[in-house]
């Protein structure tokens, strides 16, 4: 909406009185004693991102209380000519007063300017220094990022298209890239008249630099042998958080119940996220009390979690302004978290995730290769609506889309704290553990579940080591060990005969942690190897 209404300028004062602060798209100012000396940065930043409406004549010192302007026709001339003097590109602002509370205010509305003319900024400061965008309920200079985010799509640049001259043709796998030809020749009939190395220029995997070939960065991402010795910073970092907010803390002082870099093409790194996620995550188990027939159902659901990854390593800013920042996933014990490296691109929204608007592509040659290799990318625009759907099936909220100023967050939480009648284990363990442990945890586990499917299932049930039991087990080993142990010993001591379940989920945890270590350091694999508490 380009006008502005009452009812508009009213509902806006009265979120500001309620909330006790300015918004992102509401501004108030006072005006009681003449023009405000600054208020330049405010048509900017509304101008730069979403729009908004400046009220002048309320005291944000005082709640927002009703004061009225000095003059109603300076003030918008003043105004005016701010915005066409000195604003660039000029801004045509929209005018309404209003009687209020006894007291005329003016209130203005500045729309968001299309997005090839951005930046919009205060012309006496110029662009780096007098472009502004608006955070909360603040007018915050841009970045040199956000500034170099808006240049390249007003010039249209394909970060993906990127030369990498420090590599050559040799770096990238080409038994895939003769699989890749082979597959372009059969699906486009058109490309099969041309050699082997102008297929691969012609999508954009190299490109030809005088008499010399280099790989581009989407060629490198999709096809190389190791693209992080070119960029090591492009790479996923996974982390398992043993609380709800970084930097808790586990019951043995952990900062992290695991973590690890995952490596490789953008497929690749795809499938190992994958894995590491499948790995750590709980299960719900189910029984059916007709049959007691088990049933594991994941926390998250693997394809709705396949989705946000791919478009993570798909989407992400590949620019130089970002190739020093990494993917990061976090496994919270209530979410997992996922942020890509820059903001939405172009024009694309919120909002209009998910929906039916086209969207703007970042990555198109990154997008375009896998689309026509037919493996990460099936369906166009299908991304979202397939983690809803796959969310939903569980009973789990949808995902949350948050952007903020250099990353774009995706959030799926979680029904653990809705569903404390259901034991939530972990996969990894409950399939090592199996029969070895199920007398240790029978007691606990049937107790819990008990009630609600009966006696006939609790042998099943008892073979199922919950995660609780695994942190208890480590505590106590901690103390054992005090003096030096065997593992034989500590078997004995826990009374679990599977070597297996105490190397895995004892020893090399603790040992990792820090919180215990090898007696005899020059052979750890040394048949009388004992373990000792630090």
């Amino acid at each position: 909406m380009f006008y502005i209404t009452k009812e508009e300028v009213i509902n806006s004062i009265n979120k500001l009185r309620m909330f006790h602060t300015e918004t992102n798209t509401i501004e108030a100012k006072s005006a009681k004693n003449g023009f405000p000396k600054k208020c330049y940065d405010t048509i900017s930043s509304f101008s730069n991102r979403y729009g908004g409406i400046i009220i002048f004549g309320l005291n944000e010192n005082d709640n927002f209380k009703t004061e009225g302007v000095y003059d109603i026709y300076d003030l918008q001339k003043q105004i005016s000519a701010l915005c066409n003097d000195s604003m660039e590109p000029k801004i045509h602002p929209y005018f309404l007063t209003v009687e209020f509370e006894y007291k005329k205010i003016l209130a203005v509305k500045i729309n968001e300017i299309p997005q090839n003319k951005k930046p919009c900024y205060y012309k006496p400061k110029g662009m780096f220094k007098g472009s502004y965008i608006r955070v909360g309920d603040r007018d915050d200079v841009m970045t040199d990022y956000e500034l170099y985010s808006l240049q390249s799509y007003n010039d249209n640049i394909s970060e993906d298209l990127r030369v990498i001259k420090r590599a050559s043709i040799t770096d990238l796998k080409e038994e895939d890239l003769k699989q890749y030809v082979k597959m372009i020749k059969e699906n486009k009939p058109n490309f099969s008249k041309n050699d082997f190395k102008k297929i691969l220029k012609m999508s954009g995997i190299i490109d030809v630099c005088g008499k010399k070939i280099y790989p581009t960065l989407a060629g490198m991402m999709l096809f190389g042998e190791y693209p992080q010795e070119y960029f090591p910073q492009l790479f996923i970092a996974c982390c398992v958080i043993p609380g709800k907010n970084l930097g808790d803390r586990g019951i043995l002082g952990q900062r992290f119940d695991d973590n690890k870099r995952i490596e490789g093409t953008i497929e690749q790194m795809l499938h190992g996220t994958l894995s590491f996620i499948r790995k750590n995550m709980k299960t719900r188990v189910i029984i059916n009390p007709k049959t007691g027939i088990r049933q594991d159902v994941n926390e998250y659901p693997m394809e709705a979690l396949r989705e946000a990854i791919a478009n993570a390593l798909i989407h992400r800013d590949y620019s130089v302004q970002t190739e020093g920042a990494y993917i990061q996933v976090y496994m919270y014990d209530d979410r997992i978290e996922i942020l890509s490296p820059g903001c939405l691109y172009g024009t694309n929204k919120i909002e209009e995730l998910g929906t039916t608007k086209m969207l703007q592509i970042r990555n198109k040659t990154i997008l375009k290769i896998l689309e026509e290799s037919n493996t990460l990318v099936e369906n166009r625009h299908t991304g979202i609506p397939t983690m809803k759907r796959e969310l939903k099936k569980l009973g789990l909220p949808e995902p949350e889309f948050i952007e903020e100023r250099n990353c774009f967050k995706v959030i799926f939480k979680n029904n653990i704290n809705n569903n404390s009648s259901c034991s939530h284990v972990s996969e990894q363990v409950g399939e090592q553990v199996g029969e070895q442990v199920g007398e240790q945890v029978s007691e606990q586990v049937s107790e819990q579940v008990g009630e609600q499917v009966g006696e006939q299932v609790s042998e099943q049930v008892s073979k199922i080591s919950t995660y609780k039991q695994i942190k208890y087990h480590r505590q106590k080993i901690i103390e054992y060990c005090r003096e030096p142990r065997s593992s034989k010993e500590i078997r004995e001591y826990l009374g679990i005969k599977s070597r297996s379940y105490i190397s895995v989920n004892i020893i090399k945890p603790l040992l990792n942690s820090n919180l215990i270590e090898y007696t005899n350091k020059k052979s750890i694999n040394a048949s009388n190897q004992k373990y000792i508490s630090k």
